[in-house]
Formats: structure tokens, C-alpha cells, sequence
């Protein structure tokens, strides 16, 4: 994990207060996609909110956990004729992710996000939050922070639709698992809830989504990405999706390959795609029933993804 929001207090609290008055924790981890597939990274975040859901379980507390598609966020800003491409491989995604949740047995449940956006709750609450953001230039600041400049005159022409629908999507949830970049939507997100007199969710943060295949040069140059990473469910995302694992596309050999050329560092607190591809696998193996050795090594994170990533999936076209 990367961190919490607004402190880690603050979600024990909640979790403590739940667990007493026997409500369940709604959790949430929600994303965004383009047409090149799912990644290892997306799976990580299906992988990690799965973990989540069983601790709290074992823990006495009840848990609903969801994998929302963003597919009608997804269209905001493209042209109609895309938008059609895009819903559809909205449908195609969420049942790839069924599958990966059949696979891995996992506790969790998807969603479109269309579907959801049907309930009456959900269309009162969307347009009641825009109002506030189009009306607060305090709130438009914190999400100009999650957009390139280059967009940011895009989306004052939309009165930022793409921020207000997803701080009002997390608000009907009690938790929320993301990239560390979100924490400026959960920021907006706590200044909305106080307007509308409503309770706002709490955010645990993964570590940044790191491409693979470059070495410590490319972060020297790009700051940015060192500090948040990529989008994880955007293959495509800074131009990159020859450095990311697209489940279903990337090739085996092309996965040793990334591993073998990627930044590998010798202390903490640097980018690690290496290192992050041994966890992901690692916690795959966990829902297989297996429980791998402890492993540091590139010759370790192929085997490990090799086993309990492509083995398993490869069979379903995932």
C-alpha cells in the first residue's frame, strides 16, 4: 500500500464503527479503460480489493466489494461514433473480469457502470454534485490536479462532468481503492460531501503503476511518473503500452523480456515494476490455494507470473 485518506485512524474508525452497528463496508475500485485490454495492473487492483474483502470477512466484518467499468466515463469527450466502440468493449471487459474472478475464485462483484447510473439514488446524486462543482472554484482547482494541461480548457467547458460523476459514484460507496493520483478527487470529494451534508468515503492508495522494460534514466526524466506511475487501467496510458503486460496479448517471451530490462533497485523507496510484479503474482497464487516462497529476484518474478498469471488465464483468453 501506498497510503490512506484522510489517515489510517480515520479508516479504523469507520471500520470499528461498521463492524459494531453490523452494516456492511461497500468497497469500491473503479476504472476507466481503452481498447488495447486489461492489465496486469488492473489485476493487481482486483487482486488486492479480493485480499481486502477476506481480511475484513475474517475479521467479523460484512463486506459488498465491487469492481465498477467506468464505461460512461469513459465516453465523456469522445466522438459518437467511438463512443459506441467504447461501450461495447465496456461489455467485453466486464465479462473478461468475470472470468478473472471465476478464475481466482475471488469475493468481489462487477459492474457497469451504466447500470449503476439507473438507480434513482445514483440519478438524484449526480446532478446535485455538478451543481456543486460548477459552482465552487475551490473544488475545480483540486481536480484540475488529475488532468493534463492541455484538457483543462476541455473540461472547463464541461463544468469537469468527468471529476463530478466520479466523486459522486465513490460517495455511494464507504471505501475506496485507487492510484495514489486520486487522493485529489478524494480531496474535491470531502468539500462536495460537506455541501450536500452527506458522509464521504475513505481511500487506501496502492503503490504507483510503474512501467517495465526501462531503466532508472527514463524516471530521472520523468518525475511525474515516479511519483504517481501510469494509470493502472489505461494500457496506453503517457504512450507506454509496449512497457505494461496486457493480459491476453503480451506475449510470454515479451514478459521476460520486460523483466529482464527493467530498473531493479537495490533500496526501498524507488520505482520497483519488478518487484511489483512478484506481489501481484504472489497474491494470485494465494486465491489459487498455493502459497509461493519468498522471492526477490527477476528469475522468480517470470516463474511467478508464468504460473499463477499466464498459465491460468490463457486458457480463457483474458
Amino acid at each position: 500500500m501506498h497510503g490512506f485518506f484522510p489517515s489510517k485512524q480515520g479508516l479504523l474508525d469507520v471500520l470499528t464503527k461498521q463492524k459494531q452497528g453490523m452494516n456492511p463496508i461497500r468497497m469500491l475500485y473503479g476504472e476507466t479503460y481503452d481498447l488495447l485490454g486489461i492489465t496486469v495492473d488492473s489485476l493487481r487492483y482486483y487482486l488486492f480489493v479480493s485480499f481486502l474483502h477476506r481480511t475484513l470477512q475474517d475479521a467479523g466484518i460484512t463486506v459488498e466489494s465491487t469492481i465498477l467499468i467506468a464505461d460512461t466515463a469513459s465516453i465523456i469527450n469522445v466522438s459518437s461514433g467511438d463512443a459506441m466502440v467504447i461501450l461495447e468493449e465496456g461489455k467485453n471487459r466486464q465479462k473478461h473480469v468475470n472470468e478473472i474472478i471465476r478464475i481466482y475464485n475471488l469475493p468481489i462483484k462487477s459492474q457497469l457502470m451504466s447500470e449503476l447510473f439507473t438507480q434513482a439514488y445514483v440519478q438524484e446524486l449526480i446532478p446535485a454534485v455538478q451543481e456543486v462543482v460548477s459552482e465552487s472554484t475551490e473544488i475545480q482547482l483540486m481536480l484540475q490536479k488529475t488532468i493534463l494541461q492541455n484538457r483543462i480548457r476541455q473540461e472547463d467547458k464541461t463544468s469537469y462532468k468527468y471529476g463530478a460523476e466520479a466523486i459522486a459514484t465513490a460517495l455511494l460507496f464507504d471505501l475506496k481503492i485507487g492510484p495514489p493520483r486520486e487522493q485529489f478527487y478524494d480531496e474535491a470529494a470531502v468539500v462536495v460531501a460537506k455541501k450536500l451534508n452527506i458522509n464521504c468515503y475513505r481511500s487506501i492508495y496502492l503503490t504507483p503503476t510503474y512501467p517495465l522494460g526501462l531503466d532508472f534514466v527514463y524516471f530521472l526524466m520523468h518525475p511525474e511518473v515516479e511519483k504517481f506511475g501510469l494509470t493502472p487501467y489505461k494500457a496506453g496510458s503517457n504512450k507506454l503500452e509496449d512497457n505494461r503486460i496486457i493480459l491476453g496479448r503480451t506475449s510470454l517471451e515479451r514478459v521476460y523480456e520486460l523483466v529482464d530490462t527493467s530498473f531493479f533497485p537495490k533500496q526501498a523507496g524507488l520505482p520497483d515494476p519488478v518487484g511489483d510484479s512478484i506481489a501481484t503474482a504472489k497474491v494470485a497464487g494465494f486465491f489459487l490455494g498455493k502459497l509461493p516462497r519468498d522471492s526477490r529476484n527477476r528469475a522468480d518474478a517470470k516463474e511467478l507470473y508464468k504460473k499463477f498469471i499466464h498459465e491460468p488465464l490463457k486458457e480463457v483468453g483474458v
